[in-house]
């Protein structure tokens, strides 16, 4: 598995091989493990694989989560205390919706209260401005253009899967910042798989719809059982594709939060009365 502790913080983070290299971007996707090395021992779990990075209804004091996403942003390798005012979000809603961050929405993402509103996409091109997407089931993709020098983070559960959220990253970076989709790298981060997303009812008439149905037969593969799984992996690769990334551009983790719930959260392998408040993993990209 990828998953690295090579920070000093010694952080359990997975990182795109896509992605490294850039001297001018650093990113990071946390797993359920706490820092080994932290930055406050006062804000570390109990437990050390239950390091909730973000969710609702977490019971968590503001100032928890907010040094834990500072660790994080220090293990990717930034400097907490120059960027972490400027981390920003979005109140994520499985939207295809996408913000280009400017000035002004600096410190967007420090609470939940003042994340952007009705945003699962973010894409900027300025620099030491952290976007922090937060995950448990849901795959996040992470962009870059390094001609341009432009990032996306993108919270892509099945109905921002299905309404093609990835292609309306690239569509931003296009049209907002010049980019051209040969250029774009783009990573799906680990969420869950077609081996453990049983899914059925008015959906699959949905995915039908958005990718027709030939498609729609490849990512709903039919189990022995009668019952359907979907392919989120597949259908964020063909939507990129269709944008105009190259095959080669294109990093897919292959690993399945469901399958690995010991080290990511996963709200479907939570008991139905925890769902909710299993906590998030977190996805984080910047320019430096």
């Amino acid at each position: 598995m990828p998953i690295t502790a090579e920070n000093p913080l010694k952080m359990s983070l997975f990182k795109f091989e896509l992605l490294k290299g850039y001297p001018k971007l650093i990113h990071g996707i946390s797993t359920r493990h706490a820092p080994q090395n932290p930055l406050w021992p006062e804000v570390q779990p109990e437990s050390p694989n239950e390091y909730k990075i973000g969710g609702a209804n977490l019971g968590l004091a503001d100032e928890v989560i907010l040094k834990r996403r500072a660790e994080l942003l220090a293990a990717c390798g930034g400097d907490w205390e120059k960027h972490f005012t400027s981390l920003t979000s979005g109140y994520q809603v499985h939207s295809a919706n996408v913000a280009a961050i400017g000035p002004e929405a600096y410190g967007a993402g420090l609470t939940w209260r003042n994340s952007i509103p009705e945003t699962d996409g973010l894409v900027t091109d300025l620099s030491g401005l952290p976007l922090l997407t937060g995950h448990a089931d849901c795959p996040p993709i992470l962009f870059y253009d390094p001609l341009q020098k432009v990032i996306g983070a993108a919270h892509s559960g099945w109905r921002g899967t299905v309404s093609k959220i990835g292609g309306a990253m690239v569509r931003v970076m296009v049209e907002k910042y010049g980019c051209q989709p040969a250029n774009i790298l783009a990573g799906i981060g680990p969420s869950i798989g077609a081996c453990c997303y049983t899914f059925g009812g008015p959906g699959i008439a949905e995915i039908e719809q958005a990718f027709g149905q030939d498609m729609a037969e490849e990512l709903l593969p039919l189990q022995p059982d009668g019952s359907h799984t979907f392919d989120l992996w597949t259908a964020i690769r063909y939507t990129l594709l269709e944008a105009g990334l190259k095959p080669e551009n294109i990093e897919s983790s292959e690993l399945c939060s469901q399958c690995y719930q010991d080290t990511f959260f996963s709200y479907r392998a939570t008991s139905p009365e925890m769902r909710g408040r299993q906590g998030n993993y977190a996805a984080l990209i910047m320019l430096v």
